[in-house]
């Protein structure tokens, strides 16, 4: 039996790509495997066969964040409450979407620190990290799979970029979306535990042999259940500021780490790949190498898995360590001002070429947990059943929700639609030819997407 398909694009939404023609069964979805994460751009993941006649891909909810968020007062410094799926609902991944655009007074000439931040009601969680390029729009997708815990129900979040406008309305405009994609993995995050953190403007100051920045991150007590599957150290670390002793901390290889009840867990920060940044090219000195960083990418996570270090139904002790340094071209070193070390034209600090060395962090423990299974399927109330009858599809869901439904071809266009309410869904495809489709359902600022391979039949 051929199966008939047609990806056009470029389009809004799901689909991206130009590609079209017929295959047979198998072809059909070695070609939808290989294009998954090329032409739909890593919207779905790996799909499955549901019978002789349909293949059915991973149900997804998409949860808005921002789009192009405005400047407000000269800063782009944004908080939203939005509602994401519940806790009960397993999630494979989390994946957050971030995107710049060029404001109307233009750019903002320079790199800068953004971070998406979630706000609890008593601390303050960075997810995500991005440096801001030179001078161009840009996109990534950012895995948070990690911050699921804090990713459920109602959600405040943070979209902030550090940035001193020069000119009225320069800049940069933000959206941001979640998606959540729903499954049955293994393992799921229960607790997020943060060991330490600072902001853009509490900098941790790196060298200052009078105030070691040791001190900033002291050893910390963490409670491990007994049910724990796998331990996990997430941090978010990056060094910042030059013209010092070792071009710290911008351009400085250090390594650090972490301890895990006396055990060391040692990583060098830094970034060799900037001169291949996909977003590129761009103005000033992206393609330099960085401690931990490069000008227009998200920040790679340090992670670290340290289930073996740790004690389950035990306290824990969590400490970090930076590699010792001094920083001797500066106004903490008192000889200075009599022998300044070579490179080292001036002692005091500035606003271009000579700026403190510091680091930014945020670093937490991730603990995880097996997921509930029943009957070898994971338990998912979210997650809506499906089976296939002869010429249509048939959902349930565990209870009744209103949705906003619709059925809709690879250009956008609506071929069915109407509202769910109740237990079951029935969708028809006789008539239509082989291809592939899309079906959606909308409540509120939750969208749920699939696609359906429609193979005839």
């Amino acid at each position: 039996m051929a199966c008939g398909y047609k990806i056009i694009g470029p389009r809004p939404g799901l689909f991206r790509g130009v590609i079209a023609g017929s295959l047979d069964r198998a072809e059909c979805v070695t070609l939808w495997k290989n294009y998954q994460c090329g032409v739909m751009s890593a919207r779905l993941a790996v799909l499955v066969f549901l019978s002789a006649s349909v293949v059915w891909a991973q149900t997804v909810e998409e949860v808005l964040v921002t789009e192009r968020a405005p400047l407000v007062d000269g800063k782009q410094d944004t908080v939203v409450t939005v509602v994401c799926p519940p806790e009960s609902a397993l999630c494979e991944r989390v994946v957050l979407t971030y995107a710049l655009h060029r404001p109307p007074g233009g750019w903002d000439p320079w790199d800068r620190i953004a971070y998406v931040t979630v706000l609890t009601p008593t601390d303050t969680v960075e997810i995500a990290r991005i440096m801001t390029p030179y001078q161009r729009e840009c996109s990534w997708e950012i895995d948070v799979t990690d911050f699921r815990p804090l990713l459920a129900d109602t959600v405040r979040l943070r979209v902030f970029i550090l940035y001193w406008a020069q000119s009225p309305g320069q800049g940069y405009l933000v959206s941001v979306r979640l998606r959540f994609f729903l499954g049955r993995p293994e393992m799921v995050p229960y607790r997020v535990a943060k060991l330490w953190g600072n902001d853009v403007h509490r900098r941790w100051a790196y060298g200052n042999p009078k105030e070691p920045i040791d001190l900033r991150v002291p050893m910390r007590t963490v409670f491990v259940e007994e049910d724990a599957a796998a331990v996990k150290f997430v941090a978010l670390l990056t060094g910042h500021g030059q013209g010092n002793t070792d071009n710290a901390a911008e351009f400085s290889r250090k390594t650090h780490a972490v301890l895990v009840n006396g055990e060391m867990f040692p990583r060098l920060l830094w970034r060799d790949d900037c001169a291949q940044n996909p977003c590129r090219p761009q103005q000033g000195t992206w393609q330099y190498n960085r401690a931990g960083w490069c000008p227009g990418d998200y920040v790679r996570p340090w992670e670290e898995e340290i289930t073996s270090a740790v004690r389950r139904g035990d306290s824990n002790q969590i400490g970090f360590r930076f590699q010792p340094y001094i920083n001797y071209c500066s106004p903490w070193w008192d000889s200075c001002f009599i022998a300044p070390p070579p490179n080292c034209p001036d002692c005091n600090f500035n606003s271009t070429g000579h700026t403190m060395p510091w680091y930014l962090m945020s670093a937490y423990l991730v603990l995880y947990r097996r997921a509930v299974q029943d009957v070898g399927e994971a338990s998912n109330p979210a997650l809506p059943e499906w089976r296939w009858e002869p010429g249509r599809l048939v959902l349930r869901q565990a209870r009744s929700v209103l949705w906003q439904w619709e059925l809709v071809d690879l250009l956008g266009r609506r071929l069915q639609w109407g509202e769910w309410w109740g237990e079951q869904l029935s969708i028809p495809f006789v008539g239509l030819p082989p291809g592939i489709y899309g079906l959606r359902w909308q409540r509120g600022v939750l969208l749920r997407q699939q696609l359906v391979i429609w193979c005839g039949g």
